[in-house]
């Protein structure tokens, strides 16, 4: 069952900038497919290898100690594969282009449709269906959905489970820096309570800016869509500016009215959405440089102490980030509040949950059972694998012994210090920053799709409350995002679409071109392939 690789593209995969990973062979005809097993003789697996990114406690931060306590709690032989966070699908491209396939990666939801509709994915339908994970009666009431998103076609066209994903995916919502609402006559408080319409939302970030030393912008983040400073776009593409897009959709979706696919590229919503977004920059309330700026870059600017340069408003993931945020808060007497989406907006969107996968490779050496079962199926076991996949190593990220942890301080003195009691969970400071706490390794407690059923998880008592707060925000106004149907037309022609919709935004938001100028240029260059997109995903409408 080899597999070639047909085309790759520079820009690289996202939900519907997928690259064209058309299998020469005959995926079709592939074996390693709704096939059942005895569960219950399922054997733990020899060596293999697991492919993942940073959302694993990376190697500055504790990774060799985690990968040690995980092997104990185990007993499983792993090989970790661990490309640079920033680079991860670009290396998880070019291995798949090699053929030396790792026997797990870790995939967003984009690789995951186009891997499996190629056959690269094993199917683990039948062992999500026999696992202990599934049949535990400690699932989530959104622990449905969100494996229902990895239930996508394959090879042969019907649809199949070939990912896990033990939490959420998470979505951004918008903060706001108490002190510029301060500033600007606003209480915080009755802000974070309010529902605002669009308008009233515009007329707030201009008296922001107004009683600002920062007459340049109000709100820096990172390209004009979601990853296109790397032009790279990436889902949900308009989740860092939500707001100025509100029902806009950069990219294919599916149009309830007509259950016919549509490009929202081109409807009179996104026209709308490129005006706001032009005149915020006119008004120098949107950072012009967000263009091309990373996440970083956007970041910095939230936490400099300069005046003069400092944003007020971020859009950034809920949650943990909004500790992490607080944390880096120039003023450490500021705080910030998260909003609730505008009216027009409705509801911010939750992105389909990263997932783990089980290559063909795995199959073909008579793995792929046993990996779920003893790896995969284990991550969510609420127990001891839970919360070494939640808190990372024990010794190294936290502990629940009787003893004093001090955090690092400036100029090199002692900062903060902590006294835990034995048997009291809590967090160390963190190796790659030992200025704070640790937080959490890949699974986000507060995201997990499984509990700890009758025992209570031991982290729960030291969340802080911003976090809590935040998620609570989040999750009762989100909903998840709807995945595009992989189709080879699709794949074969989204990175040119995906790149020339980067340069017409560009444009337009800049003042470099009308909008009927620029889109007219998008129709003379993209629109037959664009057509042909949209002709082979009406083709999957049933």
């Amino acid at each position: 069952m080899k597999k070639t690789l047909k085309k790759f593209a520079a820009v690289g995969l996202t939900l519907t900038s997928v690259v064209g990973l058309v299998a020469c062979g005959s995926n079709k005809e592939s074996k390693n497919q709704k096939e059942t097993v005895d569960w219950a003789s399922v054997e733990k697996p020899g060596k293999f290898t697991v492919m993942v990114d940073g959302t694993v406690v990376k190697e500055t931060n504790g990774a060799a100690e985690f990968y040690k306590y995980y092997e104990e709690l185990t007993g499983l032989d792993i090989e970790w594969i661990r490309p640079e966070h920033s680079s991860y699908y670009d290396s998880v491209k070019n291995t798949f282009a090699s053929g030396d396939l790792p026997d797990v990666v870790l995939l967003s939801s984009d690789y995951l449709a186009n891997f499996a509709s190629n056959g690269y994915l094993w199917d683990m339908t039948d062992a999500w269906e026999q696992s202990a994970t599934k049949n535990s009666g400690r699932l989530t009431e959104m622990a449905d959905s969100v494996m229902a998103a990895n239930v996508v076609a394959g090879p042969d066209g019907e649809k199949a489970l070939y990912g896990f994903s033990p939490t959420r995916g998470n979505g951004c919502c918008t903060y706001i820096k108490a002190s510029a609402l301060k500033a600007a006559g606003l209480d915080p408080a009755k802000v974070a309570e309010q529902t605002m319409t669009y308008d009233e939302y515009y007329s707030m970030l201009k008296k922001i800016q107004a009683a600002s030393d920062n007459k340049n912008f109000v709100i820096s983040t990172s390209g004009f869509v979601a990853g296109g400073h790397q032009g790279k776009p990436e889902a949900p593409y308009t989740n860092y500016l939500p707001e100025f897009y509100q029902d806009a959709q950069f990219t294919f979706y599916l149009d309830s009215k007509t259950n016919k696919y549509v490009d929202g590229f081109a409807q009179d919503s996104m026209k709308k959405a490129m005006e706001r977004l032009k005149t915020a920059v006119s008004d120098n309330i949107l950072d012009k440089a967000s263009q091309n700026q990373s996440t970083s870059d956007a970041r910095k600017k939230w936490q400099s102490s300069d005046k003069a340069t400092t944003s007020a408003v971020f859009t950034y993931w809920a949650g943990t980030w909004a500790l992490n945020l607080t944390n880096n808060l120039p003023d450490k007497t500021d705080s910030l509040i998260a909003i609730k989406p505008i009216k027009e907006l409705g509801k911010y969107i939750e992105r389909l949950a990263p997932a783990w996968s089980i290559t063909y490779k795995a199959y073909e050496d008579g793995k792929a059972e046993g990996i779920f079962k003893y790896f995969i199926d284990t991550m969510l076991d609420g127990g001891d694998i839970q919360m070494a996949w939640q808190y990372g190593a024990k010794g190294t990220h936290w502990d629940d012994k009787a003893e004093t942890y001090t955090l690092k301080g400036k100029d090199g003195k002692e900062g903060k210090s902590y006294t835990a009691t034995e048997g009291q969970f809590h967090f160390l400071p963190s190796p790659e920053d030992p200025t704070k706490l640790m937080t959490k390794n890949h699974v986000d407690p507060l995201l997990a799709i499984a509990d700890f059923g009758s025992k209570e998880d031991p982290g729960n008592k030291v969340v802080n409350p911003i976090i809590t707060d935040c998620y609570k925000m989040f999750n009762a106004n989100s909903e998840i995002a709807k995945v595009l149907p992989a189709t080879e037309v699709l794949n074969n022609n989204i990175v040119d679409i995906n790149t020339k919709r980067l340069e017409v935004l560009s444009q337009v938001v800049l003042g470099e071109k009308s909008y009927d100028e620029a889109m007219a240029d998008y129709n003379k260059q993209v629109g037959a392939k664009v057509d042909a997109v949209i002709e082979s995903l009406n083709e999957t409408v049933k």
